[in-house]
């Protein structure tokens, strides 16, 4: 009877997942719109999602506190992107710390000088942007390794 009811209970909040990231995930829409990936050598964009800071009930407060959520995870997410394409390109490479350490170093300021190029909302205040980055050359030199 336990299984039954941990299967159950399990199921539940399996589902319970899976219908709050439909409802936000893929808001953003356009054919000509790209949400995530290289828009060209120069622009990477990525997509995050950021939730409100609990126990607040004013909606421009809980608004403010998802975007800079999403705003952290975007960031967050580029430099791991940028690690993993760092370890991809080169076999053998060092450990996924010391690349890690590098990539920040290196793109640390290029990721924090990005924009928010679109941001949505859902009625919770949970905060969907796109978030990208330009430099100059950025694809080859995220590819290439470092290159001073």
């Amino acid at each position: 009877m336990k299984k039954i009811f941990s299967l159950i209970l399990v199921l539940m909040v399996a589902v319970s997942f899976t219908a709050c990231v439909k409802s936000m995930g893929g808001e953003i829409k356009g054919d000509a719109f790209v949400t995530e990936g290289w828009v060209s050598p120069d622009i990477f964009r990525v997509t995050a999602t950021g939730v409100p800071k609990p126990g607040l009930t004013n909606k421009v407060q809980r608004r403010g506190t998802a975007k800079e959520a999403a705003l952290i995870m975007a960031q967050k997410r580029i430099i791991e992107k940028f690690v993993g394409a760092r370890l991809e390109g080169a076999a053998g490479a060092a450990d996924y710390a010391s690349t890690g350490v590098a990539v920040a170093k290196e793109f640390g300021g290029t990721v924090k000088g990005g924009t928010i190029v679109r941001s949505i909302y859902d009625k919770d205040d949970n905060c969907e942007i796109v978030y990208q980055i330009e430099r100059k050359g950025l694809k080859s030199s995220v590819e290439g390794g470092a290159t001073k």
